[in-house]
């Protein structure tokens, strides 16, 4: 329920808040990037505090969950800085292609995150260029979206954010529950921060709700997704990759392969931004690069169809089209 929640009567809500994210070939999968852990813990909950946040009578419960996200990313480099919730909600509603519908995906909100990075919170500084070091590198989205699978996730990624379809009735204590037959439904967004054996645990966005702004859903209540950040920019030091690559690309490339051409295909695409700079260049065509060639050919589609003359589908094959236009960008003979 993105709206301001109130404890004695709450309110009927108005719009749908989160929205699930349209199917997207580009998505990455979180299981190519989970590694076995030996042992899942019975109890677990992030090490940093987070503030109680509350987004009132608004549909900005997505911006206001990617914000406390980014918030924990921070902590990790011990730099505790808040975000602006509302902000990052505006510029999802810039890019979701629904102007006239309240709410957002929660894909948008990391696509932000990853373009355009978040404004700290009570920053004077209106120079969005310097927001940009508040960017994530790549994400994820869960496709082990069960109660173990998120718990893995959490216990190894952090706090990832989630869409619940909910109703007043079921959300009206911290232990909420699955909506029944004849109430109204919304969606809403919640990061997830915590788990034991019984309940995830997740922060609210509803002021002092639940206990202390805490709620927890338990095994037979699961979220419509969740995404997790795989790499986050470093807000200190020097990571820009300055100097742009110079490779000529004469052979196609594809998934599975490993060679000093892939290397430099990574190099290139983390110059344009698209290749996470967090996360090195190994040379390995993997899940990452894939959907990171998926996003380069996207982008320059119309050129590439030019070039191979025919409509190109993006499947992250570095063909003959594909690597023309690398070369006319990084090919200095």
């Amino acid at each position: 329920m993105c709206l301001k929640y109130f404890r004695k009567k709450p309110i009927i809500p108005v719009n749908p808040g989160a929205l699930k994210s349209p199917a997207d070939s580009r998505d990455l999968p979180l299981s190519a990037f989970r590694t076995e852990l030996r042992e899942l813990p019975e109890k677990f909950i992030i090490p940093y505090k987070l503030p109680v946040t509350n987004q009132g009578n608004t549909p900005a419960c997505v911006g206001f969950s990617s914000a406390l996200m980014k918030g924990e990313k921070e902590r990790r480099e011990q730099n505790p800085v808040d975000f602006d919730g509302s902000w990052i909600y505006k510029q999802c509603k810039k890019i979701d292609d629904m102007p006239n519908i309240e709410g957002t995906y929660l894909r948008s909100a990391l696509k932000i995150l990853q373009k355009q990075g978040a404004k700290p919170l009570n920053q004077e500084n209106t120079d969005e260029s310097e927001w940009l070091k508040y960017r994530i590198g790549a994400y994820a989205k869960l496709d082990d979206n069960t109660f173990e699978g998120i718990k893995s996730a959490i216990y190894q990624f952090g706090v990832l954010i989630a869409g619940f379809y909910g109703t007043n009735e079921g959300w009206a204590t911290k232990h909420i529950r699955p909506p029944k037959s004849g109430e109204r439904q919304w969606g809403h967004a919640i990061p997830f921060i915590g788990f034991n054996k019984d309940y995830l645990i997740f922060q609210n966005s509803w002021g002092d709700w639940g206990n202390k702004g805490l709620g927890y859903a338990p095994k037979n209540y699961l979220p419509f997704e969740s995404w997790a950040v795989l790499s986050d920019w470093p807000t200190f030091g020097d990571f820009e990759l300055n100097e742009k690559p110079k490779h000529c690309f004469k052979e196609n490339l594809r998934y599975g392969m490993e060679n000093e051409d892939i290397k430099k295909l990574q190099e290139c695409l983390k110059f344009k931004g698209i290749f996470p700079n967090a996360i090195k260049c190994s040379g390995k065509f993997g899940q990452l690069t894939l959907a990171s060639v998926r996003h380069f050919q996207d982008k320059h589609k119309q050129r590439i169809s030019e070039i191979v003359k025919y409509e190109i589908r993006c499947t992250g094959f570095v063909g003959p089209g594909t690597r023309n236009k690398l070369n006319s960008i990084f090919c200095e003979k």
